[in-house]
């Protein structure tokens, strides 16, 4: 595949840096790339080089705040403002493309991880019939982070986000719980190009977005796969699995729940005997969606 850098610049002038891969073939489907906080659209090469074997080009902005992109590090106003962040992208990248790869001459599809999770349900609710897309697969979503506040964390929390919204939490994601292969592990924590703090900003816009999300998910019509490992230490299960159980109709949707035994939060960084399964469910599941769309 080729591998490609460039810039976006969204309507409000914050500049977002786009990574792109290009299978060496003929392009059979599109994929969007939603990272997740604390990372970077870079991180997912090799899922890139999984599903470009059948054909996918695949690209994805790194997030305002995060990774290469303009915004103040690891801080979110609002999860309405990364969702038109990547419509703009995707508009802006179809408009790049080759008509014979635009929406409605090949499918397109998303994949979100983690707070991308979040920022693809809350686009699929605002933009799901901009450009249809023909599947949407969400890794270990964020709805609720993991680590359990005390009165007065939670407290602090509140009040800084209406102080000092841009200031830096504390606490920070141990690189240890992202997964349980050691030479990812030593990769996350050496990674330059990655936050490593979210602000109280952000927790706050997460709670405002996880509401909306358990509210008004029953609307997407979007087909489905939701995925995450019972072992995660980065987000709660609990919340996924209630909001799928919640939703109506999620059968004649196609939208289904897959869990996963012991595993953490980067399923698909785990190490390589766990990984596969992972990487080949994801693969089969968009290869059959490209299909059917």
């Amino acid at each position: 595949m080729k591998h490609t850098e460039h810039e976006v610049v969204t309507p409000d002038g914050t500049k977002l840096h786009v990574d792109r891969w290009t299978p060496d073939g003929d392009v059979t489907r599109v994929v969007v790339l939603v990272h997740g906080a604390l990372e970077h659209a870079g991180r997912y090469g090799h899922l890139a080089e999984v599903l470009g074997a059948d054909g996918a080009l695949v690209f994805g902005p790194d997030h305002r705040g995060q990774g290469l992109s303009d915004g103040p590090r690891g801080h979110t106003a609002r999860f309405e403002d990364h969702a038109a962040d990547l419509r703009h992208v995707i508009e802006d990248t179809a408009a790049s493309l080759p008509e014979d790869q635009r929406p409605g001459a090949v499918p397109w599809l998303m994949f979100g991880h983690s707070m991308g999770g979040l920022i693809s349900w809350m686009y699929l609710l605002d933009h799901e019939k901009a450009v249809p897309l023909a599947g949407a697969v969400v890794s270990a979503p964020l709805l609720e982070v993991a680590a359990d506040l005390s009165g007065f964390e939670r407290l602090s929390v509140n009040l800084l986000s209406k102080l000092a919204p841009k200031m830096g939490l504390p606490k920070s994601l141990p690189a240890e719980t992202i997964c349980r292969d050691p030479e990812e592990v030593a990769r996350y924590a050496a990674d330059p190009r990655r936050a490593t703090k979210v602000t109280a900003g952000w927790a706050k816009a997460v709670e405002a977005a996880a509401a909306r999300v358990t509210a008004e998910a029953k609307n997407i019509q979007t087909p489905m796969l939701v995925y995450i490992g019972t072992g995660d230490q980065v987000v709660k299960v609990p919340p996924v699995v209630a909001l799928m159980e919640s939703l109506p109709e999620a059968e004649s949707r196609d939208q289904t729940l897959r869990t996963f035994e012991g595993y953490y939060h980067e399923l698909h960084n785990e190490p390589q005997d766990l990984r596969a399964p992972i990487l080949e469910m994801v693969r089969a599941w968009i290869d059959d969606h490209a299909r059917k769309g």
